[in-house]
């Protein structure tokens, strides 16, 4: 189960800076790409430093490219950079089912680099995956998130998730404790309405 993150939430720095100094990242200074194969390294440190978090989701380590990429074709996956060129964050989606009644339903994982959390970011990154999603021809886009992970819960319901359930002790983590999911789903406005 893909759980997402909006990056864990640091403790008073940001690349050297305090928290309260680190400004916005300007939107004309973040890209936004297909996150490929040769991108992925970069991406996968990104992936560790949210498993290193321990609110970010399930998986011990980052998957490789071949294990990652299996079975999402025709999901978007983007990967979001800075004008130097950095990588700053990557948002996929995978299906929610194999079923074709579910065809445009979607789970979104997000992770963006902790050296740049509460920069605006997740948001530009959720936003255009939403975007690209709609495109692709998904009506809802749902997110699995730990409880604790309140960055990633604000970060989603500031862009139109809705809370829909928990599942209670749904999954465990690979030092034995079971962990809940609060699950939360967007459904779009202009998708799925014919």
């Amino acid at each position: 189960m893909p759980t997402p993150a909006a990056g864990p939430p640091l403790a008073g720095s940001a690349g050297g800076r305090s928290l309260r100094e680190a400004a916005p990242i300007p939107p004309d200074q973040i890209t936004f790409a297909e996150l490929t194969r040769e991108e992925w390294p970069a991406a996968a440190r990104i992936y560790e430093a949210g498993i290193a978090s321990g609110n970010a989701t399930f998986e011990p380590r980052a998957p490789s490219w071949e294990e990652f990429s299996s079975g999402r074709e025709g999901c978007p996956a983007l990967l979001a950079r800075d004008s130097q060129g950095d990588v700053l964050g990557w948002a996929v989606l995978s299906r929610g089912s194999a079923r074709h009644v579910y065809r445009g339903v979607g789970a979104v994982s997000i992770y963006v680099d902790p050296a740049v959390t509460r920069r605006g970011v997740g948001s530009r990154l959720l936003g255009e995956l939403i975007e690209a999603s709609e495109r692709a021809g998904f009506w809802t886009v749902e997110a699995g998130i730990f409880p604790e992970n309140i960055a990633s819960i604000t970060l989603h319901k500031r862009l139109g998730f809705r809370l829909v359930g928990m599942r209670r002790r749904v999954g465990q983590m690979p030092d034995g404790r079971w962990r809940d999911v609060l699950l939360y789903e967007r459904r779009s406005l202009s998708v799925g309405w014919d």
